[in-house]
């Protein structure tokens, strides 16, 4: 259990527009289902559970108590995200680890918040996501320090936009796994916010309701938009093919694409995918469009960092 019950998260928003992308980078608006997975009660998280929901894009999110029991891999693939959030005995947290393993080995996203990154015994996930390297952060004490969101050490990332600063006094002190990525630090020198793969850790809680005044609980949007930008930029993306033009022909790819009967495919980000055109008899593949560097080639490789939507263009041959 958290030591202390004072202080809930509380960050400021400010537009992304503040902030420079790399063209295509930004978070790309969708459709996102999200499951909190938590081991103290629903109610503790209403309001960041409201502030979810609030969310532009965020078309659901549910709740399942991991005290309890654990949730398995059909319920986890039913979602965009998967928000960890951890404090209590997980009931199963090596089972727990090895679902959400295969969770991200297949394409999903997760972001992990405060107690999903203490050291205590079962308050995190352990089994294969622990011993398989996915976290971003080695467990560490729940020191409860106050303190604020201090450098942002890579600004331009899209999983940090709309978040320029944060108050808390609920959080873990933990150092950086291999391979991990931090991308901004607390004013005290510790590790605020990392990623690797498709996972991101916050050392801060999202505020547990009565923590905070009633001034302080609105900001746990902010927390919102974290995960928010997590889900739109490390999960999955939906790639939509049109067919244009007087000729016809097919559109296929290994990623579950078969245009004309299936034109759309979710499919993991920064995961490289093959579209082939082929024409049928008395039409030609004429070239693709929305994806640069295709152009006149009938095969065409792409790999989606947002949703995306390509036109594959077919002309009748002249007799």
């Amino acid at each position: 259990m958290r030591v202390r019950t004072m202080l809930s998260l509380s960050i400021a928003l400010v537009a992304s527009a503040a902030f420079s992308f790399a063209p295509g980078a930004q978070a790309a608006p969708g459709s996102l289902r999200i499951l909190l997975v938590e081991t103290q009660s629903a109610t503790e998280f209403s309001n960041f559970t409201t502030a979810l929901r609030a969310e532009p894009g965020v078309a659901a999110v549910d709740a399942f108590d991991a005290d309890a029991s654990t949730p398995n891999a059909s319920t986890l693939a039913g979602y965009d995200l998967i928000v960890s959030t951890g404090d209590s005995d997980y009931q199963d947290a090596a089972l727990y680890g090895n679902r959400l393993a295969d969770y991200i080995d297949a394409g999903g996203a997760v972001i992990q918040f405060a107690y999903d990154n203490w050291d205590n015994d079962g308050a995190h996930p352990t089994g294969r996501f622990e011993s398989g390297g996915y976290p971003p952060f080695i467990p560490g004490p729940n020191d409860n320090d106050d303190t604020t969101l201090g450098e942002l050490l890579v600004p331009t990332s899209p999983l940090l936009a709309g978040v320029t600063s944060f108050s808390t006094g609920l959080n873990t002190t933990d150092a950086l796994t291999p391979g991990a990525t931090l991308l901004a630090k607390y004013t005290d020198g510790r590790n605020a916010i990392a990623t690797k793969g498709r996972v991101v850790s916050v050392t801060s809680t999202p505020g547990y309701d009565g923590d905070a005044p009633p001034a302080q609980i609105n900001p746990i949007s902010a927390a919102a938009r974290l995960a928010r930008n997590t889900g739109n930029v490390l999960g999955r993306h939906t790639v939509v093919v049109k067919r244009k033009g007087r000729g016809s022909g097919a559109v296929k790819s290994a990623a579950g694409i078969k245009c004309g009967k299936t034109c759309s495919a979710a499919v993991p980000s920064n995961t490289s995918i093959a579209l082939k055109a082929k024409p049928k008899r008395g039409s030609s593949f004429a070239r693709w469009k929305g994806v640069p560097g295709c152009k006149k080639k009938p095969k065409c490789s792409l790999t989606p960092i947002a949703n995306i939507t390509v036109k594959a263009k077919f002309t009748k041959k002249r007799r």
